[in-house]
């Protein structure tokens, strides 16, 4: 988006919006499983004359698919997703307006919108994620965004900025920080929403569709994949979709890497003539071995893995 479309006046001021995410298509094909999950969400957004919508909170383990839940109901709903991403030095005004040093030969300092406001202006979505993160007092500034008032004050700008009603907010924490949120914040965020691991068929059909070009031999490594994780100690279905997409992925670098000729190629490389890391060969899929090896280089730290 050109830095001109993203300028508003507010209170005389000239401020930039943040721009909204766009997961790029080919790395968010298809969606399995998480539909109850979906629907509670949509469900809680739902809003009329007499009743505003709700602002839900994602609890999950790392890698259990809330982020792309989201981005999969901004893609179903048409909204444009806000990201902010939460941490322990993220500020009150971080969470509402910054600024920063101008482009602008005539301005020293620009203004900038956060994807919250931005959110907030739009009529978008607002997905706070690890908001277990954030420190009380930056996030006491939301107290009035998630009830009935949904309006944020700015100290740099001057202004009260209340929501476009389309507005929506959900945010996210993993398990281990929930206890960090304080009462006020946590008792505007409703329904809690809690994912846990997904079943074994939806994590094969996550698998299968990462695989497409695979797609014959890809059930021989889905088998594999699933002895070696009881072999160590793994419950079946006890993985994230995260961890499996990693899997795959490292075990289809490795194949990838022994097809180019390896450590050979690698050690004969140099400035003149270096080793090329854009894939140009033909894809030709996973070998066994390369699968083992990946499951013992990811998850030698979740089991006693001997060789």
């Amino acid at each position: 988006m050109a830095e001109t479309n993203r300028k508003i006046i507010i209170n005389n001021k000239t401020v930039f919006q943040s721009e909204p995410f766009q997961p790029q298509a080919r790395y968010f094909t298809g969606f399995f499983g998480r539909e109850t999950e979906l629907a509670q969400l949509t469900a809680a957004w739902m809003a009329g004359n007499s009743s505003l919508p709700m602002c839900p909170l994602f609890i999950g383990e790392p890698g259990t698919g809330k982020n792309r839940l989201i981005y999969e109901i901004s893609r179903r709903t048409g909204r444009q997703l806000y990201i902010f991403q939460g941490h322990e030095d993220v500020t009150a005004e971080d969470l509402a307006c910054t600024v920063r040093f101008s482009d602008n030969n005539n301005s020293t300092m620009d203004y900038m919108l956060s994807p919250l406001v931005s959110a907030m202006y739009n009529g978008g979505i607002c997905f706070i994620d690890e908001i277990g993160k954030i420190r009380p007092r930056a996030l006491a500034l939301l107290v009035s965004v998630l009830d009935e008032r949904t309006y944020i004050d700015s100290t740099l700008l001057g202004e009260r900025i209340h929501a476009h009603p389309g507005f929506r907010f959900v945010a996210a924490t993993n398990t281990t920080d929930l206890n960090l949120l304080p009462e006020f914040i946590l008792s505007r965020l409703r329904p809690r929403i809690t994912l846990g691991y997904q079943p074994k068929e939806e994590i094969d059909s996550i698998i299968r569709d990462q695989c497409k070009e695979i797609r014959n031999e890809v059930d021989i490594l889905i088998d594999l994949f699933w002895a070696l994780w009881v072999e160590h100690g793994g419950k079946p279905g006890g993985i994230t979709p995260r961890d499996a997409i990693y899997l795959f992925a490292w075990a289809s670098k490795l194949s990838s890497f022994h097809q180019t000729g390896g450590i050979e190629s690698l050690l004969m490389a140099s400035h003149e003539k270096p080793y090329d890391l854009d894939l140009q060969h033909t894809y030709t899929g996973i070998k066994p071995e390369h699968l083992k090896l990946a499951f013992e280089i990811l998850f030698s730290d979740n089991f006693l893995i001997k060789n």
